[in-house]
């Protein structure tokens, strides 16, 4: 444990107290972590990740239709995959870690009996528009002509994405980070700017986010209510100047950038 010296001065004399600084650990309060907390973490995180890519396909497997392939498929990934899908793994648990430290000083509603519709669906839905307002650009941004080669055209290499996650997070460390932080300015907008929020809509915000990330890069044919479909991020990976959104499409309707799923029989 670390320690220090009070040094008090008492005219003629000083008094050296020496005063132990304890901190009790909350798992849930990084500023209370040693470094040996955060190791650990950041290992639960990194197989918490590899879990994803074998959860998803055992929940959706015979349960929806599937999207034909028709770009396509990056069958053998690369040193560069490899390493990337590495680097984004470790990114995770640094933007958890953030995220974590961000919701312990926001004005965050923790008290379990204080779930409301306001605070945790309705927040939801609003941190998912505000997201999808700042990713929907900065993916557009990616696809300028003079900046695609450097950072996203290693992700669309992969024209029919089936992997779940390892496909999702096959991306440029760079636009990784980018994407995972918007989620914490996301949160953090809705959360000064329109309504409180629950530390359970956050924490779904982010946990079914990636479930949602990971569902965009199968061939799983689900959709919700009309809001979010995979097949809409499927005609991205063909039409990669179309449906920048990540979870809805709102943006991309408003934006003109917007196309539909054909079906390949009704297809010109």
């Amino acid at each position: 444990l670390p320690w220090h010296d009070d040094v008090v001065d008492c005219g003629c004399y000083r008094l050296i107290s020496i005063v132990s600084m304890r901190s009790e650990f909350v798992i849930h309060q990084p500023g209370t972590w040693q470094v040996w907390h955060f190791g650990v973490f950041s290992v639960v995180i990194y197989l918490g990740m590899e879990i994803l890519s074998h959860i998803v396909p055992l929940v959706f497997q015979n349960k929806t239709n599937l999207i034909p392939m028709r770009g396509k498929h990056l069958d053998v990934f690369e040193t560069v995959d490899h390493v990337y899908i590495n680097i984004n793994k470790i990114a995770t648990a640094v933007f958890v870690y953030h995220m974590l430290k961000y919701v312990n000083a926001a004005n965050v509603e923790w008290d379990i009996g204080g779930l409301s519709v306001v605070n945790f669906p309705v927040s939801v839905v609003l941190m998912h528009i505000v997201y999808d307002f700042f990713y929907t650009i900065f993916h557009r941004v990616l696809h300028n002509r003079q900046l695609y080669r450097f950072v996203h055209k290693h992700h669309h290499r992969q024209r029919a994405p089936t992997r779940g996650n390892l496909d999702a997070i096959n991306v440029h460390p760079f636009e990784f980070v980018v994407g995972e932080y918007l989620h914490l300015l996301a949160a953090h907008l809705v959360t000064k700017y329109l309504v409180k929020v629950h530390i359970v809509a956050i924490a779904w915000f982010v946990v079914v986010g990636g479930i949602l990330a990971s569902l965009n890069h199968t061939r799983f044919d689900f959709s919700f209510l009309g809001i979010y479909s995979v097949k809409v991020h499927d005609v991205h990976h063909r039409l990669p100047e179309s449906n920048y959104g990540q979870y809805i499409m709102l943006w991309d309707k408003i934006m003109g950038s917007y196309k539909p799923y054909v079906e390949p029989k009704k297809e010109k």
